[in-house]
């Protein structure tokens, strides 16, 4: 595992799973782009849209909802492919300037902070404009569609592992309750546990509470723990993917056998919405330190 972290001081806005109609037009003379597409989410900061057409990351282009004559600029942040022919895309799109561009008329407290210290568009409608038409998605996680969530995944660095969690560091995010499944290959072998994610820092990483339990879940772990022990300075391969919530297994009734530990990274993780990013990254570097 990695002998020091970096982080990037992005801030992170609360994520709605919000189905907006979305004109997108490349800004660059270069590229012939004008499509119209529908957001997936939406926050202060961006939104995620699937659109039929790749767009390099990096490319400039205007916002349109034109059923509110509303108009942003935005960058491509993140492109995912969402088919083996490349007719379906996840473009993830950062703003230029962070606010409640999507006219959410009871947006979360954290936009209108937003708004507050950019500038940006008050969090309710101005007067005499419409309300966004926006409607929940039907996903399994009401976040993203179920085509995908079996195809989206992130590559990761693992910062942190015990019986109970995993904090991985990357750059793109999945939403806070999303069941995913970490794959780690380190010493020539794969393991694979389920979780759900409990903690996210856009462009920091996210905290996963696995959803396994019992002895077969701990002889798993110890084994992973064994292999990047046996890994030595090289980095293991980690990737995080979407997954269909698994079913829910009913817990065994009864004491449990033997002395339970406390796992400080699972409570970590658990309580790590409620602290500012600053203070959650400290508190997961002593106990890397002094883990």
């Amino acid at each position: 595992m990695e002998k020091s972290i970096k982080y990037f001081p992005i801030r992170r806005s609360t994520r709605l799973p919000l189905e907006i109609p979305l004109r997108v037009t490349s800004l660059d003379p270069k590229i012939e782009f004008a499509e119209d597409c529908t957001t997936v989410t939406v926050n202060a900061h961006g939104c995620g849209v699937i659109s039929s057409r790749r767009l390099a990351a990096g490319t400039r282009v205007r916002l349109e909802i034109t059923a509110d004559k509303r108009a942003a600029n935005a960058r491509v942040h993140d492109v995912v492919p969402l088919s083996d022919d490349n007719t379906s895309w996840l473009l993830g799109m950062e703003m230029e300037h962070a606010g409640n561009f999507w006219g959410i008329k009871y947006a979360p407290a954290d936009w209108v902070d937003e708004d507050t210290t950019s500038g940006a568009a008050p969090s309710s409608p101005q007067a005499g404009s419409a309300t966004v038409a926006a409607r929940p998605s039907s996903a399994a996680t009401k976040e993203i569609p179920e085509a995908v969530l079996k195809r989206l995944l992130s590559e990761c660095r693992l910062a942190a592992v015990s019986l109970g969690a995993c904090y991985v560091q990357t750059g793109t995010t999945f939403p806070i309750h999303a069941p995913v499944m970490v794959t780690v290959r380190a010493a020539d072998s794969e393991h694979t546990f389920h979780g759900n994610v409990r903690v996210e820092y856009v462009g920091s990483g996210m905290g996963i509470e696995f959803t396994g339990q019992g002895e077969e879940h701990r002889n798993r772990i110890a084994a992973l723990i064994d292999d990047l022990s046996k890994n030595g300075d090289k980095i293991p391969e980690v990737r995080v993917a979407l997954a269909p919530p698994e079913k829910t297994v009913a817990k065994p009734k009864g004491k449990p056998s033997g002395t339970v530990q406390y796992d400080s990274l699972l409570g970590l993780i658990l309580v790590g919405g409620a602290l500012k990013r600053s203070d959650f990254l400290r508190e997961l570097e002593k106990q890397r330190r002094h883990g």
